[in-house]
C-alpha cells in the first residue's frame, strides 16, 4: 500500500495529464451534444449563451463535488486540483462551439437565403446567383429538409454537406487560430503585468481548489456560499414550477419602464440576474460603477438626440442604440485596442523578435519565446487565411481589410469587457458589416462581396459567444497550473474539435429529424433573415460613406482618450473608460441593473466594513452565480425527462 506522499507524487505527475484531458474530452463530448439538445429541442435555459455558460458552471461542480466519491471507489480516480482547471479548461472552450459560439448560428446561414427566398424579397435574383456554389448546399430541397424535416423514410443528405462544411471549416479553423493567436499575444500583458481580475474565473477557480486530489473544494464546505444558492434556488424553483403548474405564483425578475420625455421615450430595464449581480461584486468599484452610470447616460442619450433634431437614420440590426451611440461606442472600441496594443508594445516587440530568432535579452526564457513563435504564427497564418477565404467568396481586398479591422476591434474590446469588467454577456457596439459599408462605400464591396458579408453574420453579428473570451479565460486557468504546463494548444484544439464535429452532427440531426423550424425560432429563422435582409438592402440601396459617422466615431474615440487621462492621472476620478467603451451594448443596457445591484453591495461592504467584510460577504455572491446555474441546469435536466420546452428561467 502507498503512503500518503507517494499518492501525491503519482497524483502530481498525472496533472495535466492523459487522464485530465481524458476526463476534459469526454465532457467536451458531452457539451457538443447536450447543450445543442437544450438549445433546440427543449428551448429552456441557454446553457451556452453568455462568456461563463450556467451549462459549464454546473459540470465544473459536478466533477468537484464527484471528487470524495471517486477517491472512495480508488485514488487513482481522483482529479488533483491542477486536473480540475485542465477539464474546466477544456469544458469551457468546448462551449463556445456547438450553440451562439458558432455552429447554432452558421448552418441555418448556410441554409437560409435558399429557404426563406420568395418573389417579394427577391433573394434568388439579388442574392443567390452572388453565392460561391461551395459556401452553401447545392440543392434546394437539402434546404427545405434542414428546415421542415426529411419526409417518412428519408436520411439524413450527408453528401450534400460535406463540400460546403469543409470549406467553412477551413475559415473556422483560421478564424480560431487568429484568436488564439492573439490572446497569447496579450497574455502577457494582461495575465503577468496588467493583473487584470477575471471576475468570471472566480467560481471556476474556487471548485477547483482542493487541499489534496479526491477532496471537497474549500468554497463548497462554506455555509455562506450554500446561503447565496439558497436564495437564487427559490425564485428558480418557483417561477419554474410556475411553468409546469401556472397556479404557483410567479417572481417577476424582468421590469421595464416606459419614460415620457417630451415626444420621446426613456426605455428602462430592470432585470435581477443573481449570476451578474455575483460578478459585479468582484469587479473595481469604479468600473463597476462606470458600467451602469454610462448604460444610463447612454439610454438617455437617445431620445435626447431625437428631441435635437440629430439623427443619423434608424437603428440598425445588432447595434448599439441610433447610429451615433453606436458609431460613438465604435469609436471607443478603437481607442481602447488601440491604446491596449501601445501598452502591450514591449511584450509584442519581444514575440516578434522571438519569431525569427532575434529574442532580446529581456525575453523570459525558452518556454515563453516558443509561446511568442506560436503566438505571431497563429496570428499571421489565421488573418491571411481568413482574408483569403472572404476574398475567394467574392469579396474584394480592401474591403476584406476593413472588415477583419472592424471585426477584431470588436473581439478584442469586448473580449477586455469581460476579463476586465466581468461583463458577462457581449454584443458589437457597431458590427463590422456596417462599419465597412459606411467607411468605404458599398459599392467598394459589389454585390457578390455584400453577399459574402452577409454570410459572415454567423461570426461576426449576434457575438453573444466570442472564443477570443473563452480562450482568454482558458488561458488564466491555464496560468495557475503549478507549474505551467505544456500541451495548452494541443488541449484548446482538441476541445474545439470536439464541440465542431458533436455540435454539427446534433445540429444537423435534430434539425432533418424534427424540422428547423420546428426548433430555436430564432437560430433558424431571425437569424438567416436578418443577415440577408440587411445584404439585400444594402444592394438595392447603396450606402456611401458617411463622415458624420465618422464624427462621432472621433467624439467616441476623443472622450475615451480622455477618460483614459483622467482615469491615470487622478487616484480620485470615479470613472473608468472601460465602462463608457461597452456601456452602450444591449447586453448592458439589459442588465444595468444587476450590476447596479452588485455595485452597491461592494461599495457598502467595503465603506462601512472594509477589506475583511468584503472578502467574508464574497462566498455569498459567488453562491449566486452557482445557485443560477444549478437551477438552469436542473430544470433542463427535468424538462428533458418530463418533456416540456420553452421554460426559460433566465434569459442570459
Amino acid at each position: 500500500m502507498k503512503c500518503a506522499s507517494e499518492v501525491q507524487s503519482d497524483d502530481s505527475r498525472r496533472s495535466g495529464g492523459t487522464r485530465a484531458i481524458t476526463v476534459g474530452a469526454l465532457c467536451a463530448l458531452f457539451v457538443s451534444v447536450a447543450f445543442p439538445y437544450a438549445n433546440l429541442v427543449l428551448r429552456g435555459s441557454r446553457p451556452a449563451n453568455t462568456s461563463l455558460p450556467f451549462g459549464v458552471v454546473a459540470i465544473c461542480f459536478v466533477v468537484a463535488a464527484l471528487g470524495p466519491l471517486l477517491r472512495r471507489v480508488h485514488h487513482r480516480l481522483s482529479l488533483s486540483r491542477d486536473d480540475l482547471l485542465v477539464v474546466y479548461l477544456m469544458v469551457l472552450i468546448a462551449a463556445a462551439v456547438p450553440t451562439w459560439g458558432l455552429i447554432g448560428q452558421l448552418l441555418p446561414i448556410m441554409t437560409g437565403a435558399q429557404y426563406y427566398a420568395t418573389p417579394e424579397n427577391r433573394w434568388e435574383d439579388l442574392l443567390l446567383p452572388q453565392v460561391s456554389p461551395w459556401m452553401t448546399p447545392a440543392s434546394p430541397e437539402v434546404a427545405r429538409q434542414f428546415y421542415e424535416g426529411l419526409p417518412p423514410g428519408g436520411r439524413i443528405p450527408w453528401g450534400a454537406w460535406a463540400l460546403p462544411l469543409t470549406a467553412w471549416s477551413v475559415m473556422a479553423g483560421a478564424f480560431y487560430a487568429a484568436t488564439l493567436g492573439v490572446m497569447l499575444l496579450l497574455r502577457r500583458q494582461w495575465v503577468d503585468r496588467e493583473r487584470l481580475i477575471y471576475p468570471l474565473m472566480r467560481l471556476p477557480l474556487a471548485l477547483a481548489d482542493t487541499e489534496k486530489p479526491g477532496t471537497l473544494p474549500s468554497i463548497l464546505r462554506e455555509p455562506m456560499l450554500w446561503v447565496g444558492v439558497s436564495l437564487v434556488l427559490i425564485p428558480t424553483i418557483v417561477n419554474g414550477l410556475h411553468f409546469y403548474i401556472p397556479s404557483v405564483p410567479f417572481i417577476k425578475l424582468r421590469h421595464s419602464f416606459a419614460i415620457p420625455i417630451q415626444r420621446e421615450t426613456l426605455m428602462l430595464y430592470l432585470w435581477t440576474n443573481f449570476a451578474v449581480v455575483g460578478f459585479s461584486y468582484v469587479v473595481s468599484a469604479d468600473l463597476g460603477f462606470t458600467l451602469w452610470f454610462f448604460a444610463l447616460v447612454a439610454a438617455l442619450q437617445t431620445p435626447l438626440m431625437r428631441l435635437a433634431g440629430v439623427s443619423l437614420g434608424g437603428k440598425e440590426i445588432y447595434c448599439a442604440g441610433s447610429p451615433a451611440v453606436s458609431n460613438q461606442a465604435m469609436g471607443a472600441m478603437i481607442f481602447l485596442v488601440i491604446a491596449g496594443l501601445w501598452a502591450a508594445r514591449a511584450p509584442l516587440r519581444e514575440s516578434w523578435l522571438a519569431t525569427w530568432g532575434q529574442s532580446p535579452k529581456t525575453a523570459t526564457g525558452e518556454d515563453e519565446a516558443t509561446h511568442s513563435r506560436t503566438a505571431v504564427l497563429l496570428t499571421l497564418c489565421g488573418l491571411f487565411m481568413m482574408g483569403a477565404w472572404l476574398v475567394a467568396s467574392g469579396v474584394p481586398m480592401l474591403p476584406t481589410v476593413v472588415f477583419l479591422g472592424a471585426a477584431f476591434v470588436n473581439f478584442i474590446a469586448l473580449t477586455r469587457a469581460t476579463l476586465q469588467g466581468g461583463v458577462p454577456v457581449t454584443r458589437a457596439a457597431l458590427i463590422p458589416q456596417s462599419f465597412t459599408a459606411y467607411a468605404l462605400g458599398s459599392p467598394a464591396m459589389g454585390p457578390k462581396g455584400i453577399a459574402g458579408l452577409g454570410y459572415a453574420f454567423a461570426w461576426t453579428a449576434d457575438i453573444r459567444v466570442i472564443m477570443m473570451t473563452f480562450f482568454g479565460h482558458a488561458l488564466k486557468l491555464w496560468s495557475e497550473l503549478r507549474p505551467r504546463r505544456r500541451g495548452l494548444l494541443l488541449m484548446a484544439g482538441l476541445a474545439i474539435v470536439i464541440g465542431a464535429v458533436g455540435g454539427t452532427l446534433t445540429t444537423l440531426y435534430f434539425a432533418y429529424t424534427r424540422g428547423g423550424v420546428s426548433l430555436s425560432s430564432w437560430l433558424f429563422q431571425g437569424n438567416p433573415t436578418s443577415a440577408f435582409k440587411y445584404a439585400a438592402a444594402l444592394i438595392q440601396t447603396p450606402a456611401e460613406p458617411n463622415f458624420a459617422r465618422f464624427a462621432y466615431l472621433a467624439i467616441g474615440a476623443g472622450a475615451m482618450g480622455t477618460l483614459t487621462y483622467l482615469h491615470r492621472s487622478f487616484m480620485w476620478w470615479p470613472l473608468h473608460p472601460l465602462g463608457f467603451a461597452v456601456a452602450a451594448t444591449q447586453p448592458v443596457q439589459d442588465l444595468w441593473f444587476s450590476i447596479l445591484i452588485g455595485w452597491c453591495l461592494k461599495a457598502c461592504t467595503m465603506r462601512y466594513g472594509g477589506y475583511r467584510s468584503h472578502r467574508r460577504l464574497l462566498p455569498l455572491l459567488l453562491g449566486l452565480v452557482l445557485g443560477q446555474s444549478l437551477g438552469c441546469a436542473g430544470w433542463l435536466v427535468a424538462d428533458a425527462i418530463l418533456g416540456k420546452t420553452g421554460n426559460i428561467i433566465f434569459v442570459y
